[in-house]
């Protein structure tokens, strides 16, 4: 019996410990996780937030196998967003995805904006926003849009 108590107790405490996935999450919540799960760089939990369905649309050239390089990206699917994700969390990424500022506006509904700068008040200034659907807890949609306004 002590065992079983113990057993239960350890479980809980792991489940209180791993993100809920649950569908009631709203889009804000889901966009904030995401966010959160980028700046670990674990590709997994990253991916974790995404529908099977997804779809990402990315900027000219930001994956560097995208073709054609000056066009949007458009990644169909799980398997196929994780290359967005991969190159975004990598080591030539990564400094400014766990430098980057947010801020997350939920505009109702399924849908909520994530607007994001890297490095402000240097050459190296980066930002946009992030339009992201999300259904059933899961990110449906992404669409990445680099400001091209230079500070």
């Amino acid at each position: 019996m002590m065992f079983n108590l113990v057993k239960l107790a350890a479980t809980l405490t792991l489940l209180a410990a791993v993100p809920a996935f649950a569908a009631d999450r709203t889009a804000e919540q889901v966009v904030k996780d995401h966010v959160a799960a980028m700046k670990t760089a674990n590709i997994d939990a990253v991916m974790a937030d995404y529908a099977e369905d997804t779809v990402v649309v990315t900027p000219p050239g930001l994956v560097p196998t995208q073709q054609p390089a000056n066009a949007p990206g458009v990644y169909s699917g799980k398997t196929n967003a994780r290359k967005v994700f991969v190159v975004l969390t990598g080591k030539d990424s990564i400094g400014g995805i766990r430098a980057m500022e947010t801020v997350v506006e939920p505009l109702g509904g399924d849908v909520a904006l994530l607007r994001w700068i890297q490095f402000r008040g240097t050459p190296q200034q980066v930002s946009g926003v992030d339009v992201f659907v999300v259904r059933g807890g899961r990110i449906a949609v992404q669409d990445i849009i680099l400001d091209t306004a230079k500070p």
